[in-house]
């Protein structure tokens, strides 16, 4: 194989590529255009409106629970161990939520005026589930930002550290190196 076949081969690739994506990008625009943010408008109002907020207040409640824990997630987002129990007991909740929906799809007459609780589960996913994830995730950037930190600490004592020692092993101590520098720029500003 010569170079001008891997330039071919490269080019084809390339071209391929630009292809893909093309359709890609069309068929975000297709997808994502401002009649799919009105229809999905349209569906959230629609959602809304077939809820009867009056009688079944346990909606409410689920709803006022997933305020309360996205408020406590950001409130004690310092605190790693609550952070790390929250991150699970939220986990646990949305591990259970189709089992969670079979369950109250069988007994949905005790505490509400209309069964929500379809077998596909869509209910659930937008009441319970989505709520917990935006929170899980929350928690979870919480983290990767918390790792971060505890990094640059880490390194900013291992180059403290390494620092002490190469003035230990020039024979420079602290309180010498300062002086040195201070006679430097003294003279300095003299010249």
């Amino acid at each position: 194989m010569n170079l001008t076949e891997i330039l071919e081969q490269h080019n084809a690739l390339l071209d391929l590529g630009r292809e893909h994506l093309e359709k890609l990008s069309s068929s975000f625009r297709e997808a994502f255009d401002k009649s799919a943010f009105e229809n999905a408008k349209q569906n959230w109002i629609g959602f809304y409106h077939a809820i009867d907020w009056k009688t079944d207040r346990w909606i409410s409640a689920v709803l006022l629970f997933h305020l309360v824990s996205l408020m406590c997630v950001v409130k004690w987002r310092h605190w790693e161990q609550f952070q790390v129990r929250m991150f699970v007991a939220l986990g646990v909740c949305s591990f259970g939520a189709e089992r969670m929906n079979g369950f109250l799809s069988k007994r949905w007459e005790m505490f509400s005026t209309q069964n929500y609780f379809d077998a596909r589960g869509a209910f659930v996913s937008v009441i319970w589930n989505a709520p917990l994830m935006v929170n899980l995730v929350i928690i979870l950037v919480n983290f990767l930002r918390l790792t971060v930190k505890e990094m640059v600490k880490m390194k900013k004592a291992q180059i403290k550290r390494r620092f002490r020692e190469s003035q230990k092993e020039s024979g420079v101590s602290g309180i010498d190196a300062k002086k040195k520098k201070k006679t430097k720029r003294e003279t300095k500003k003299k010249q």
